[in-house]
């Protein structure tokens, strides 16, 4: 699994249900909507499927072949990979193909500012294509194989901008939280390795809109959050890469404060500091891509 930490950080993925969604987050302002008159936008859940996508392009890198964005994927190993207890019923199987609607009907629009009156607005999506390699037998119908043709824009994500590596064991320990569990870690960790590993504080309500969850701030703490920061505490991999407590600002700076006391919630943020582990190593899949981005970002 790969991540980029400029996308982790904005709302791309609002939880389960939306219809649309509608974001400003550093500069950003986020619209995300679907083309399937009957549907929802694609979720925190169906992104999964996107960091299988990268892991299988990661893999082949580093082997010294070409990347592409066309990928042939088995059914079965995006099923095990999402679900982790071996269960291969017709349900997991329509989920699958479910997730893959989502992320090829779902449209991102985002304009950010490049001056004081120019700004530049881009619309994309997730994957441009699928394709199924179907088995008819007396019990049903069976996706073996899947084809996957990823968007330009997510394989240049994927590929060529500044990130980090997460084994495949690793994304099992990780995914198989709740959706709202993984992306909360996701946003402290992105926010410590974009602050060179230093402490870091996030502001309440900022991390409830990057998640992005739409409940009233105060069950977002008591309820979300609460079960969130205890669930990492308790997973062998998160735990180790980041320690994230609840704290309270005060006059002299911030001191911990547990989720059973009351306090002004504009007061309340969240901590974020190393775990005892390393954290991960950042990278760029293509040597030079990076500075290629940059130039290449300078011309257009």
């Amino acid at each position: 699994m790969r991540n980029d930490l400029e996308t982790m950080l904005l709302p791309f993925f609002p939880e389960e249900g939306a219809e649309s969604y509608t974001g400003d987050v550093d500069g950003h302002e986020v619209h995300i909507f679907t083309d399937d008159p009957s549907g929802r936008i694609a979720t925190a859940a169906d992104r999964k499927i996107l960091n299988l996508l990268a892991a299988r392009i990661g893999a082949a890198i580093r082997s010294g072949a070409t990347p592409t964005r066309h990928i042939r994927i088995n059914a079965r190993d995006i099923i095990a990979d999402l679900a982790g207890d071996g269960v291969f019923g017709g349900s997991e199987y329509q989920r699958v193909t479910e997730r893959l609607e989502r992320l090829h009907a779902t449209k991102i629009i985002t304009e950010h500012p490049l001056g004081a009156s120019t700004s530049r607005r881009r619309q994309f999506g997730w994957i441009d294509s699928f394709e199924q390699d179907i088995e008819h037998t007396p019990g049903g119908r069976k996706i073996i194989g899947l084809k996957i043709s990823l968007s330009e824009d997510a394989f240049e994500w994927i590929t060529r901008r500044q990130g980090f590596d997460v084994s495949r064991e690793e994304f099992h320990s990780i995914t198989s939280s709740r959706s709202s569990i993984w992306r909360i870690y996701e946003i402290c960790l992105a926010q410590l390795l974009r602050d060179g590993g230093e402490v870091t504080r996030i502001g309440l309500d900022e991390l409830r809109q990057r998640v992005p969850m739409s409940s009233q701030l105060k069950v977002f703490k008591s309820r979300t959050l609460r079960n969130a920061l205890a669930a990492i505490e308790g997973n062998p991999y998160m735990s180790q890469t980041v320690r994230i407590s609840l704290e309270r600002q005060t006059d002299d700076g911030f001191e911990p404060i547990e989720f059973s006391k009351r306090a002004v919630l504009d007061q309340l943020v969240v901590a974020v500091r190393p775990g005892p582990g390393p954290l991960p190593r950042l990278n760029s899949l293509i040597p030079g891509a990076a500075e290629r981005l940059i130039e290449e970002t300078e011309i257009m």
